[in-house]
């Protein structure tokens, strides 16, 4: 067995619907492609091929019922169920809206907006965002961010989320594209996501 099962890799626990697996292939493939903002900064091309190619091989295990099953059962014998990811509660599929072509960023602003508790939550950066104008396509156009990643980012799905030294990435790109001060937005966001992910373990 590698050092991470095919469920590590993609997150998923041992449970997980086809849907599930689908899903976390994909945003496991968004969040490791060459250029990707999430990744760019903290793993080498080598680093990231090779999360890829493990990405990779675990879907093409794990959606296949008659080699996820022979998989299953390499994992009893091997003791490691107690290593499965926590089940996970099932979520409703982001869609996408179509993507319109945008040339250029068109954000002009005189001041940063700052909520009045100081805390930048998913409904404040999505209120900051339709109160100026800005859809979300064009964000993503612009931070290279996936659109159901800020979909999930604004709605406070923490759940929907890659691992949070990654959400960090994304927050300081939405901060900047919003032109608000990226340390804030991060701190803040982060310390709302932990406690309701505390909230919600509990």
């Amino acid at each position: 067995m590698d050092e991470q099962t095919h469920y590590e890799v993609l997150e998923v626990p041992m449970d997980a619907s086809p849907q599930q697996i689908a899903r976390a292939y994909r945003i496991a493939r968004a969040t490791y492609q060459p250029g990707s903002t999430a990744a760019y900064s903290l793993l080498s091309e080598e680093e990231t091929a090779e999360v890829l190619r493990r990405v990779e091989g675990a879907y093409a295990v794990l959606s296949d019922e008659r080699l996820r099953r022979e998989y299953d059962g390499r994992l009893r014998m091997a003791g490691m169920l107690d290593r499965a990811v926590p089940a996970m509660v099932p979520q409703p599929e982001v869609q996408p809206r179509p993507v319109r072509r945008v040339l250029e960023p068109r954000i002009e602003l005189e001041e940063p907006v700052l909520p009045e508790d100081g805390i930048y939550d998913g409904d404040v950066l999505r209120r900051i965002r339709m109160s100026r104008g800005i859809e979300l396509e064009e964000v993503s156009h612009i931070t290279k961010i996936g659109p159901e990643y800020l979909a999930s980012i604004e709605a406070n799905r923490y759940d929907m989320l890659p691992p949070m030294v990654y959400v960090r990435g994304f927050l300081r790109e939405i901060a900047r594209c919003l032109k608000l001060d990226p340390r804030v937005v991060v701190e803040t966001y982060t310390q709302k996501a932990q406690a309701g992910s505390a909230t919600k373990a509990s």
